[in-house]
This record gives C-alpha cells, structure tokens and sequence, in this order.
C-alpha cells in the first residue's frame, strides 16, 4: 500500500506531521480533492471547510481549516492554512454561538462588514461539521 507524509502547517508551526497517510480529501474552490500518494504534482488553493485525512489504518481524522494552500508532490502533502483544527477539540456550543452571532450580523441593518460576516459563518459551519463527524 503505498502511503504519504501530510504535514498541516499554520503561521503558528505544525499542527500535524504524519507519515503512513492513505488520503487527504481537502476542499478546494474548485471543488473537493482526493490525493493519494504519488499524485500529480500541484498547488491549489484551499477554501474554509473541511480536511479529512485517512491513515493507513484506515482512521479518518478530521479539520476544520480556513483558507490556505496545498502543495503535493510524490509521497508529501503540505498544506499551509491561517487555522486548522481538530475535531477532537473544537468546542461545539462556541462554535454555535459564533455561528449564531455571524447570521444575526448577516441579517441586522447595521454597517457591520458583511464578508467578515460571512467569513466568520464558513469557518463556524466547518468547525460544526467537523464536529458532528468526529
């Protein structure tokens, strides 16, 4: 079986650096990505969401990550995103709040920055979703 290293990377340093990595599906804003060791070399962009990453064990481990890039080359994976975090220790009930606070901002008639807003949404729902699936 042939197997990858994945390292996720944000400007605070490594928050995972794995060897024996199956795949790594990552949300693009082209739509979602499957890579496999040995894939095509290439860069693309990343949009908030969700990253799963299965090992050779067949564990699925999953992120919630903002906005980055992932670049694959041979055997490694190397994705750099602003945040990611792990399933295991996203906080559900804030998330929800934060979610809840983004659409009440979304729908008032203040002056308030509608794409931070929307930005703060995306990241809330991912962090939700990657919760539920944990």
């Amino acid at each position: 079986m042939n197997t990858m290293k994945v390292t996720i990377a944000t400007p605070h340093g490594e928050v995972y650096n794995e060897q024996n990595i199956r795949m790594v599906t990552i949300e693009t804003h082209n739509g979602s990505m499957g890579i496999m060791a040995k894939h095509e070399p290439t860069v693309t962009t990343l949009k908030i969401g969700t990253l799963k990453v299965v090992d050779d064990k067949n564990k699925n481990i999953y992120f919630a990550v903002s906005e980055g890039v992932a670049e694959c080359h041979g055997k490694e994976v190397t994705i750099i995103v602003q945040t990611a975090e792990l399933a295991d220790i996203i906080d559900k009930d804030r998330a929800e709040r934060a979610k809840q606070r983004a659409e009440e901002r979304l729908t008032s008639d203040t002056n308030y920055d509608v794409k931070r807003a929307q930005i703060a949404l995306a990241k809330a729902l991912a962090r939700l979703k990657v919760a539920e699936l944990n």
